[in-house]
């Protein structure tokens, strides 16, 4: 899917990407901080790159609209010659490709004289400037650029014309940076019809993968795009680096985080990525007891941290991953490392660190979704201690709300919203809860964290009182799985608003609750995963109970269409009007219609 946008260019910007790299820059040309430019996680590499043409730069003066999608494309009015910029992230690639076309306006010959600037800036994200020194070897088509191991290769099909001597360059793209300008590289075109200059920065290793392209659709009258879009964003934070992973965000967030992770694997399996799920389930399970993270820079520089989530979250995913597809043996084997992670007490509450939950940034003893998370686990897995926790998770109850922990200074917090999608609470105290979350929760902009009536409230506070993107589709999910439709659906639906502002189609991570303020990454794996997790599994009600068996139990009034559905080996096409299926193809395999 693709954009073509005019308007409000310096407030939006773009990722191009591919298993290897991504490049982050404005829509209005800039490299506007210190997370632009070109990234192969966890290194930057190009902190800008700049282009000239007959004395006048290609800048926010210039550009006259962009299409964005699978690459960008900036459309440019320079002195009589039309310029169009593509910016792509080919997969045989390490890096980017840029290609200009050039056209005389007026059709008459011209010269183009086209001067490309690059600051590099070779440094692991961690640093904000390195004072490692650089090494540069030239070539007729070719500049490197070597920074202890790591290198970057400015090359084209050009000759390469590289005047003046390499340069230091300070800049302030909200903080001081510092890169090398190896020189001004220079090409020349004589314009009567087309000409195109194309020009690469690849970095020195690289995966040359790729993921595989799936025909699905979903026909929505307000869902469609958020849908579309979502998927496009996961894939956008592929990553085949210390194995295929998802990295949780844009641009920040450059590692595996196990918790993100197997979040979005609840919607990319949905999705019917089946085999990329697999491998990336592997790529945890391999590893020493499920870690927390895997940091993408070098196997024995990887930290396994106990989060407390994410062994049932493992376990969920392996599931619905079994139901869909298949596991194989080292995933059977990640799964018996994850059942020994849990520990209970002698009334059924599961135990784990009190800093280990998905709100790192307070200490939690005890917390509703841990315990929620292990019941969901142990029920799917028919775990001997799922009765225990059944009766643990009572404990949390209270006549008007569930408790956030078992702590003595509890607050009201979204947290409950997980025993709630997951139906684990019954419906007459369910739909009490649920009045308190979409009345004291429910934001313009999504689900706040923390209830607005707490004391300590704060609409920007990380986890306390901001709305997230993961927040808000758990409290769609808790409405739709006991018939809030309406609220449901108009809960999920506030993230559409997100698509056209920020970075274009994709989903932050959190913002503002009272002004919509962007506080976090631009592009956030779990914001974007559980979109079509919601839309497959609560929405239209596709359950599949194993490779060869599913169930479609849309929600009441419901009209769409979803073609391309994956279960197992087949895919199924079904249209549902006004809340009633119908399969439009023959599966080969047991399909149950339940109204």
């Amino acid at each position: 899917m693709r954009y073509k946008v005019s308007e409000n260019l310096s407030d939006r910007n773009g990722v191009v990407s591919n298993l290897h790299c991504f490049l982050m820059r404005s829509l209005d040309t800039g490299f506007k901080t210190k997370w632009s430019g070109l990234w192969s996680p966890p290194y930057k590499y190009l902190d800008y790159y700049g282009i000239r043409i007959n004395g006048i730069w290609l800048d926010s003066d210039s550009v006259q609209a962009v299409e964005y999608g699978d690459q960008m494309t900036l459309h440019h009015d320079v002195g009589g010659i039309r310029v169009k910029e593509n910016i792509a992230a080919p997969s045989d690639t390490p890096g980017i490709e840029v290609t200009l076309e050039l056209e005389s306006k007026n059709k008459e010959k011209k010269a183009a004289h086209v001067m490309l600037e690059a600051g590099v800036d070779i440094r692991h994200k961690s640093q904000d400037i390195s004072h490692e020194d650089y090494n540069i070897e030239t070539g007729p088509n070719r500049v490197r650029l070597a920074r202890g191991r790591k290198n970057l290769m400015i090359t084209s099909e050009e000759e390469l014309n590289l005047k003046g001597d390499p340069y230091q360059r300070e800049h302030f793209p909200g903080e001081k940076q510092e890169c090398i300008v190896p020189g001004k590289i220079f090409f020349k075109k004589e314009l009567e019809n087309a000409e195109t200059i194309n020009f690469r920065f690849t970095t020195s290793e690289g995966s040359f993968g790729s993921i595989e392209k799936r025909n699905q659709n979903f026909e929505h009258d307000k869902l469609d795009r958020l849908f579309k879009y979502s998927i496009t964003s996961v894939k956008n934070l592929i990553y085949d680096k210390e194995g295929i992973g998802i990295a949780a965000g844009h641009p920040w967030f450059q590692s595996y985080w196990a918790r993100d992770t197997f979040w979005t694997l609840m919607g990319l399996i949905d999705a019917g990525y089946f085999e990329l799920s697999e491998d990336i389930l592997t790529n945890f399970a391999k590893r020493e007891n499920i870690p927390g993270k895997i940091n993408l820079e070098g196997e024995n520089r990887t930290k396994y941290s106990g989060e407390s989530d994410t062994s049932p979250l493992y376990l969920i995913a392996a599931d619905k991953l079994e139901r869909h597809f298949r596991i194989n043996d080292q995933i059977q084997d990640g799964i018996q490392k994850a059942k020994h992670n849990l520990e209970i007490d002698q009334k059924g509450v599961a135990l784990h660190s009190p800093e280990g939950t998905w709100m790192d940034t307070l200490n939690r003893e005890r917390a509703v979704e841990i315990q929620s998370l292990w019941l969901e686990a142990a029920k799917r897995h028919n775990m001997d201690e799922k009765d225990k926790l059944k009766k643990g998770l009572n404990r949390f109850k209270r006549e008007d709300y569930i408790k956030d922990s078992l702590r003595g200074d509890d607050i009201a917090t979204i947290n409950p919203a997980i025993p709630l999608m997951y139906g684990q609470i019954q419906e007459e105290d369910a739909r009490k809860y649920l009045e308190k979350i979409n009345a004291e929760f429910s934001s313009r902009y999504g689900a706040r964290t923390v209830s607005m009536l707490e004391p300590d409230y704060s609409s920007d506070g990380y986890h306390t009182g901001s709305s997230w993107g993961l927040t808000t589709a758990w409290a769609a999910a808790a409405n739709l799985n006991y018939e809030n439709n309406k609220q449901g659906l108009n809960m999920l639906g506030k993230l559409r608003q997100f698509l056209d502002r920020g970075q274009l189609g994709a989903l932050p991570e959190v913002v503002d609750s009272e002004n919509g303020e962007n506080l976090g990454c631009s592009e956030q794996a779990w914001s974007s995963g559980l979109i079509p997790h919601i839309v497959d599994s609560y929405i239209i009600g596709i359950k599949a109970r194993d490779p060869n068996k599913v169930v479609i139990d849309p929600i009441d009034g419901l009209n769409c269409l979803r073609t391309g559905k994956k279960i197992g080996d087949s895919e199924i096409d079904i249209k549902v009007s006004e809340g009633e299926p119908e399969v439009l193809n023959n599966p080969e395999l047991k399909v149950i219609l339940e109204d």
